[in-house]
């Protein structure tokens, strides 16, 4: 029997399951078996335990494990010299190696299939042995493959969470713009979509977000909907091949022929070319007089490449066509030309299906962006690479993006009119249980907390602990409440030890004389937590901070305010890569975001790595012969200087490295450095001066300072009389490397945009 994949929502599969199980009845349906095997790193660790290693001794064993995936053990020691270093020096670590071998692929323990429902029309202890989940859930015994064979039907539910998207886009259009719209009535034949589309505009879009078939569908431009769902079909290995063609007879560039004329109703649609399941059935039908089942067997035996089958299926074609009066070369053509788009042809309902959901996330994006960004980035709050992605492209599109915070956000992403709201959800250590308290205080607050004591006061302390504390300060939830983020660190604790104290009288029936005086939720000022002054994080701590927290920069980025001191060592941004010719070395400046060492084929140390400045983000490879001289210093978070050559593969960039230097490192080698000052600056000397001193070093420094000086008076006033006197700016050039220069470092540059809020005006010679 054939088994059935449906989609629902993913918040709502459950539903699903419990229906069928009320429909059906509990003893007709269950759920499948899955069986989890011992892989090479859980072997080595169930092992190392066994034989009373530490957490770390293993530990040490298991990172040496090559990121390869279906690696054993022994290709592991082939391909990573010192982990046979390791066994060869240790007894205890070559016996730990060798007992991971004669385990590594047992089966470890039993699971539930993560989508896979079984529904029998009698009790299905009838059929199969059942087994007891660990919530009580019923599971047949025999796994996905065996169920099948003895004849069970299977059903694929599965939580799809685009579905969601939409449903919580539209939830929020609803509540944002006060328009209630169900997900069927979205027009997906409406003009917008397809314009979107044309322009490539397809992050976040269902289906259409990956670079290729992006590319693709900004070559075809489509116009309709019949239009991206051939894309959509073609978009697969096989068929793939066929798109420039496909695009040329799309403009018409390209005639469109067919082998008979009784081809063009079938195949008009995708311009001559077969592309479809469907069409290969339709066909047979046409030329050979195929009835729809013999017609379904065609595709299927096409698509299996079975040899007798397919002769004999050839043989019938060919019959049925001359019986038509058809042309038996032509004939023959056109059924190798079946068999081959069979092998890889894509049903095309099952295409136009999925494309209604992508026109439908195209509709979003096209006409409710905030909408449509808070609600996708509610379906990825688990993964902080898609976060990054998607929140820098709301910014792209002029989005604003709040941070998280404790007056204003949700568990999941939310808008206010043309604004996002960072979720409290999506802070790293902050649960779903913590905000629920938060948002629960705060409608209780009358729907915002007026201090900090008061967000203490109100909220169960009992389920926001001193950790999610330290990461809501962190993210800067508590920005605007009259403290800065170095004071909350150091003096939180007050907060809670207050709240403790007062929930602790209250339970007791205490109460004390002045928080009877005191207005309901605010403290008198006897008992009022005051916090010392300190010293503000630097910028580039609360930026790291923030990024520890939320995956990313969002308030700002350390490069931010940099780009006119970094531009003299380099020869582009990253955005304007693609308008450098291939091959060409480049010299660019950011900060490595991701790095993953490998092992090469001949067991050489390589790395792959992504490195981003604020136009965009480029894939760098680090081969070995440059990686393994001078230890590049990939470091994540530190601006970088990165040397390479540019390589272009089908839009993708890469840079092949050869060099790699801390930008702090080439800095210091500055020659000379020019302030430019201008007079809304100048009451700002004094510190100017404090801060240079602050940092000797060799680097010249003088400060050009434009002074309005005013013209045109003498002693009598005899200008003034004539109409007033002329001011003009006179630009005075002084050198302060007096009796030395400056170090510069990225410490220096934290502290003068401290000092003046930007370093626009800084001018560096290398």
């Amino acid at each position: 029997m054939p088994d059935f994949d449906i989609d629902f929502c993913q918040e709502r599969r459950q539903e699903v399951i419990q229906y069928v199980t009320t429909r059906y009845g509990s003893d007709n349906v269950s759920q499948i078996i899955t069986y989890g095997k011992l892989q090479t790193r859980a072997a080595i660790k169930d092992v190392g335990r066994v034989l009373g290693m530490t957490f770390a001794e293993v530990d040490v064993i298991t990172k040496l494990i090559p990121e390869k995936l279906g690696i054993s053990i022994e290709e592991a020691i082939q391909d990573e010299p010192r982990l046979r270093e390791q066994i060869e020096q240790n007894p205890q670590i070559a016996n730990l190696i060798d007992l991971a071998k004669k385990i590594e692929g047992l089966v470890r323990n039993a699971g539930i299939h993560a989508a896979g429902v079984v529904i029998g029309d009698a009790p299905l202890v009838s059929y199969a042995p059942l087994y007891r989940g660990a919530d009580g859930e019923r599971v047949v015994q025999y796994d996905m493959k065996w169920a099948e064979k003895i004849g069970l039907i299977k059903f694929d539910f599965l939580g799809l969470k685009t579905l969601t998207h939409i449903k919580n886009a539209l939830d929020l259009v609803s509540e944002n713009r006060g328009r209630r719209l169900a997900a069927r009535e979205i027009p997906i034949h409406d003009k917008g979509i397809y314009e979107l589309m044309s322009r490539g505009d397809l992050l976040g879009v269902f289906q259409f977000e990956g670079d290729g078939i992006t590319n693709a569908v900004k070559s075809i431009k489509p116009k309709g909907f019949e239009d991206i769902t051939a894309i959509n079909a073609l978009y697969r290995p096989g068929p793939m091949d066929m798109i420039p063609e496909y695009t040329r007879k799309f403009h018409g560039e390209e005639e469109v022929v067919y082998l008979f004329p009784e081809l063009e109703p079938i195949l008009r649609e995708t311009y001559g070319i077969i592309i479809y399941q469907e069409q290969v059935m339709a066909i047979a039908s046409r030329i050979a007089s195929y009835s729809l089942g013999e017609a379904d067997m065609l595709r299927r035996a096409m698509g299996k490449k079975i040899a007798s089958e397919m002769t004999q299926q050839k043989e019938r074609f060919m019959q049925g066509a001359e019986k038509n009066g058809f042309d038996k070369k032509k004939a023959d053509e056109l059924f190798e030309l079946m068999a081959k788009f069979a092998n890889y042809g894509f049903n095309k309902s099952h295409a136009a299906a999925y494309c209604v959901v992508s026109a439908q996330t195209a509709w979003l994006k096209c006409y409710y962006p905030v909408e449509f960004y808070a609600a996708l980035l509610s379906t990825e709050m688990s993964n902080t690479d898609n976060i990054v992605r998607y929140v820098k492209n709301a910014q792209a599109r002029g989005i604003k993006v709040e941070p998280p915070h404790i007056n204003h956000s949700e568990y999941k992403f939310s808008v206010k009119g043309d604004t996002m709201f960072f979720s409290l959800g999506a802070i790293k250590g902050v649960g779903e249980g913590a905000v629920d308290a938060i948002v629960e205080a705060r409608k209780n607050a009358g729907g915002s907390f007026e201090t900090l004591a008061h967000f203490f006061e109100t909220v169960d302390i009992k389920k926001i602990n001193k950790k999610v504390v330290e990461c809501l300060i962190k993210a800067g939830a508590f920005e605007g409440f009259g403290y800065h983020q170095a004071q909350l660190m150091e003096g939180y604790e007050r907060f809670f030890k207050r709240a403790e104290n007062a929930r602790r009288d209250k339970e007791h029936g205490q109460g004390s004389l002045f928080s009877m005086l005191a207005d309901a939720g605010t403290a008198s000022s006897t008992e009022r937590v005051i916090l010392e002054p300190t010293r503000v994080w630097p910028r580039a701590m609360k930026l790291q901070s923030e990024k520890d927290v939320l995956g990313f920069y969002l308030s700002d980025h350390p490069l931010a305010g940099l780009e006119k001191i970094y531009k003299i060592w380099v020869t582009t941004e990253i955005a304007g890569l693609k308008n450098e010719p291939p091959d060409k070395r480049v010299v660019i400046a950011g900060l490595v975001t991701s790095l993953r060492e490998i092992i090469s084929k001949k067991g050489s140390r390589m790395a792959f790595g992504q490195l981003e400045d604020l136009s965009g983000t480029v894939e760098l490879i680090v081969f070995p012969e440059a990686y393994v001289k001078g230890e590049i210093p990939l470091k994540a978070d530190a601006p970088l200087l990165v040397g390479g050559t540019l390589k272009k593969e089908n839009d993708s960039l890469k840079i092949l490295v050869d060099r790699v230097a801390p930008l702090e490192e080439v800095l210091g080698k500055s020659k000379s450095m020019t302030l430019k000052i201008d007079p809304s600056m100048t009451d700002k000397l004094s510190d100017l001066h404090h801060l240079l001193s602050r940092f000797p070093g060799k680097t010249g420094v003088e400060i050009e300072m434009q002074i309005e000086m005013q013209i045109g008076l003498d002693l009598e006033g005899e200008a003034e009389r004539a109409g007033g006197a002329e001011s003009i700016r006179k630009t005075v050039t002084m050198d302060v490397a007096d009796p030395q220069g400056i170090m510069v470092t990225s410490e220096f540059f934290e502290d003068l945009h401290g000092l003046f809020g930007h370093t626009d005006f800084i001018e560096i010679r290398g």
